[in-house]
Order: structure tokens, then sequence, then C-alpha cells
């Protein structure tokens, strides 16, 4: 009996041993899922357009110094983006004047030349000066002189469009 007890003790370590086994590696740490948290901020970029801008329609009147007996008479400019300007006048003989240049703006001193394209004096230059005001939308203190000869005189226009 001894015999066979120690036979079943031999047979029952053996399946202990032979059915266990050790593993080194360790277990696979859990799985951590991390989201990222993205936020979107939107900003609102207003662009307002400015406030009487250069470019546009002005309106207003001049004055000829040599003709003072004909008191203020309708004057307009279409000063356009591409540095070009058109301008409309009444002469004091009553007939209307056109007339096409360039101008420019530094700070607040805007300036022009201006070639008439009118057939009473086609071809006459002339240069303009005057202080531009954004806050007011003016042109003020405007000068205007022909190139070559005396005529001159003032003006002030005002934007409307």
């Amino acid at each position: 009996m001894k015999f066979r007890f120690l036979l079943f003790l031999i047979f029952a370590c053996s399946i202990c041993i032979i059915s266990c086994s050790k593993d080194n590696t360790q277990p696979a740490p859990p799985q951590v899922i991390t989201h990222d948290t993205v936020i979107i901020t939107h900003d609102t970029v207003i662009l307002a357009a400015p406030v009487n801008p250069i470019v546009g329609l002005w309106v207003g009147t001049l004055t000829a110094v040599n003709e003072p007996q004909a008191g203020p008479l309708y004057y307009s400019f279409d000063i356009r983006s591409d540095s070009t300007i058109l301008t409309y006048s009444e002469g004091a003989d009553g007939n209307t004047y056109f007339s096409t240049g360039t101008w420019k703006l530094v700070g607040t001193a805007f300036s022009a030349t201006i070639t008439s394209t009118s057939a009473a004096n086609k071809g006459t230059v002339q240069n303009l000066t005057a202080t531009y005001s954004k806050s007011n939308g003016s042109l003020s203190s405007g000068i205007w002189q022909n190139a070559l000869g005396n005529a001159s005189g003032t003006f002030s226009l005002n934007r409307v469009n």
C-alpha cells in the first residue's frame, strides 16, 4: 500500500509540475485611450469700408480769380482707384467742360494734373491741389491753376458717393 501511495503521490506531483508553466512576460497594460480636445475659435473680422475714401464722386463749386462776377460754379470729380480722375465743370461762359488726368494723395495732400477734352479749350493743362479730410468727406482749400497762362481759382468739394 505504501508503494501505491508513493506512486500516486509521484504521479500527482508530476501532473502538477507538468501542468504548471512559468511565463516571464508581463501582462499587457490596460489600453488607455486619450481623446484630444480641439477648441476652434472663429474670429469675426469685419472689414468696414473706410469713411469717406478718396475714391468716389465729389461735388462742389469752383471760382475763377479772373472772373469773379461768375460766382461759384458747379465742379465735380470722379476719382478712380486706378489713379485717374475725370472732372466736370461749368464755365463762366455757361459751357460745360470735361477733363481727364491723374491724381495722388500723400497723407491729406491731394494733387492732380488734368487735361481738358472739351473742344473750346482742348489740351489745356491744369494743376489741382487740395486738403483731403476723411472724417468730413471734403476736399477743401482747393486751388486750380492753368499750367500755361494766368487762369486760376479755388474749389471745394464734398464726397457724395
